[in-house]
Formats: structure tokens, C-alpha cells, sequence
């Protein structure tokens, strides 16, 4: 999906899609300003070879299908094609405050399994080849938002996304102090609140550590050693970020039912480069199939061959009866009573004798 306005996100399509093998593993429908795209293809020389189509229902597998969405809400437009099955999964080029605000309002269910709408709220999850971060609260100025429910929500939400999305069988999760440094004072936010939301997540089952000082954190290469990083704030997890951005950094929207990727805008501008728009249509098409074979197995799970104890107060665990005849008889065969072994040991005595 891209910003009609924006000539840069139009210049990135055109040469994503210059070579036709990225077709084969995908179905692309764009959605954004057939008069952009044809002022850029003039402008770089770049012949277009899209297929001009009203709506997802009538793209060709094997072509660029390019939906103009001139004077059209494009979040609805695309809202309307997912309610209708037409889509799978949408990459954002690039991401913006109010596009990204429209998509986690906008409730798109599941086609495998059905999740409520007030389950979870979906957080940013910045995505390099050697890191992966998320965040808390959004500002500085919002560290009244810190609190032991939030870092729990967060941390579940990105424990879950590392499972579900990025096929991470036991992720480890670094959680991180928001002052530089963790001091020995009982009133810091770091003995209060993120310490006790640490023990109980670990008491949970959600393999989590932590805090860890922010200030060498990055610097040591600790991260290295976990499958996700949580920072208690934006700037923190913006800043070794933008360091280790390559240039095919993205920014996978976590604990949403729609699959939104968005490559990652340079630093200082609002532009993305070809490689990261090619990272962001990448890492959909795994995330899609990632959450596809995951959730499979939950569509219809089998039924419980037995009934517990205490759920339905029967005596029996087993529904399925035993032979009790047999069963019965030998245990009857096998009880001799306190008399008739006194009587068997006299007869053998006197047998002795």
C-alpha cells in the first residue's frame, strides 16, 4: 500500500518489480497513484509493467496488479478486500503515524482462527538481521505508562509474536532498565515495578531476564545472546536500531490479526530503500506462512478420551470400559482371605508330619 502523495514509495515498486522472478512467489497487488506511477516511470526510464485492476478479485498471478486509489481512503479500500478473503497480508510503504492508527483500528479477522477484537493491541517490532526490539511506552515524557501490567502485556504480546510469527520455538526475551544505570535504591522503577514484572512472568512460564542496564547493553553485544530486546521506551529502542540498520531493516506490526510490515525510513527523511521494501515483502510471506502452520493444529483439535475427576465428579477416569469379567475374576482368584490361609498352613503342616 502506498502514500498517493509520496513519488519515492511509487519510485520502490518499480524497481522491486524489475525482475520477474519475484513474481513467482507471490500475488502483488499495489495500491496507490496510477498518475505517481507514471510521472516516476517517466522520470527514471523505468517502463511499468502493471495490470490496471479494479480490486484484488481480478488480479492476474503473474502480473503487477495495481489498484489506483486516487481521491480513495486506501485503508479502507484495503480493510473492504480483507474483509472479502481477497488478501493475505499487506506491506505499508513506508509507515506512517496515521496510516498505521487507521490499521489498528481496522478489525480483520483471522482466516484461520477467530480472535476477539480487545485481545491484544498491536506494538511496533523493529526487525535487523541482528536484532530485534521492541518498546513500552512511546516517549520520554510518558513514563507514567511504565507499569508492571504494561511491561507484561508487551512482553507477552512479543513472546507470542516470536512463537506464532518468527518461528521461534523458546524465545528468550531481554528486558531492559529505563535509567542508564540500575542503582541499589528500593524507590527506583527497577526494583519496583519492572523487577516484580520480570519474577512473574518467569513464574508464568514466559522466558524472560532481566532488567539489564541499557547503558552497555547494546555496546557489549549482549544482545546477541536473546531473540528479542525490550526497551521501556521509543528513543531506547530507536537508537541501536538506526545503528545496526543495513538498509533492510523493517518493522512488523505484533499482536494484530492483520499482517502489516513496513520497510524502515532512513534516518533524517521520509524514504525507504529497495532493499528494505524487499526485506518487508520477504519477511510477510514468511510471517504469513509462519502463523498459518501454527495456527493449524488449533482449527480442530481432538477430544479428550478421557473425563477427569475433577471436572465431572465421575469415579471412573477411563470413559472406555475394560473387560471386567476377566479382570474381575482374577483379582477375585488372587485375594485369599486371613482363614483360609491358617487352614492352608495347618493341611501343610500335617502333610509334614
Amino acid at each position: 500500500m502506498l502514500d498517493e502523495n509520496n513519488a519515492n514509495a511509487h519510485d520502490i515498486i518499480l524497481e522491486a518489480f524489475l525482475e520477474p522472478e519475484i513474481l513467482e512467489i507471490f500475488t502483488p497487488v499495489v495500491y496507490g497513484s496510477l498518475h505517481m506511477l507514471k510521472q516516476e516511470s517517466t522520470r527514471l526510464q523505468i517502463r511499468y509493467n502493471a495490470l490496471i485492476v479494479g480490486n484484488a478479485s481480478q488480479a492476474d498471478p503473474d502480473a503487477l496488479n495495481f489498484v489506483d486509489i486516487n481521491g480513495r481512503n486506501a485503508v479502507e479500500v484495503v480493510k473492504r478486500e480483507f474483509e472479502a478473503d481477497l488478501l493475505d497480508a499487506f506491506v505499508v510503504m513506508p509507515m506512517s503515524r496515521e496510516v498505521t492508527n487507521q490499521l489498528r483500528n481496522a478489525v480483520i479477522p483471522n482466516p484461520v482462527v477467530k480472535r476477539q477484537e480487545n485481545d491484544i493491541k498491536a506494538i511496533p517490532l523493529m526487525c535487523t538481521n541482528q536484532l530485534r526490539v521492541a518498546y513500552v511506552v512511546a516517549g520520554n515524557n510518558e513514563t507514567s505508562g511504565i507499569t508492571a501490567e504494561s511491561i507484561e502485556n508487551k512482553a507477552r504480546i512479543l513472546h507470542s509474536t516470536l512463537r506464532r510469527d518468527l518461528r521461534q520455538d523458546n524465545p528468550r526475551v531481554a528486558i531492559l532498565s529505563l535509567n542508564p544505570e540500575i542503582k541499589p535504591d528500593e524507590n527506583s522503577i527497577e526494583i519496583q515495578v519492572i523487577a516484580p514484572a520480570v519474577s512473574k512472568l518467569v513464574n508464568t512460564g514466559i522466558p524472560v531476564f532481566g532488567p539489564y542496564a541499557y547503558a552497555d547493553f547494546f555496546e557489549t553485544g549482549k544482545h546477541l545472546s536473546f531473540d528479542a530486546v525490550l526497551t521501556m521506551t521509543r528513543e531506547q529502542a530507536q537508537a541501536p536500531f538506526l545503528s545496526m540498520y543495513e538498509g533492510n531493516g523493517i518493522v512488523l506490526a505484533a499482536g494484530i490479526a492483520p499482517l502489516v510490515v513496513s520497510p524502515v525510513k532512513l534516518d533524517g527523511d521520509n524514504n525507504a530503500t529497495v532493499d528494505s521494501c524487499r526485506e518487508a515483502i520477504y519477511t510477510c510471506i514468511d510471517v504469513y506462512r509462519s502463523r498459518y502452520f501454527f495456527d493449524l493444529p488449533y482449527v480442530n483439535p481432538l477430544p479428550k478420551l478421557y473425563h477427569e475427576r475433577r471436572e465431572d465428579g465421575e469415579k471412573v477416569r477411563f470413559a472406555v470400559k475394560k473387560h471386567p469379567v476377566d479382570g474381575e475374576q482374577k483379582e477375585e482368584d488372587a485375594t485369599i482371605s486371613p482363614n483360609e490361609e491358617i487352614a492352608d498352613g495347618n493341611s501343610n503342616s500335617e502333610d509334614k508330619n
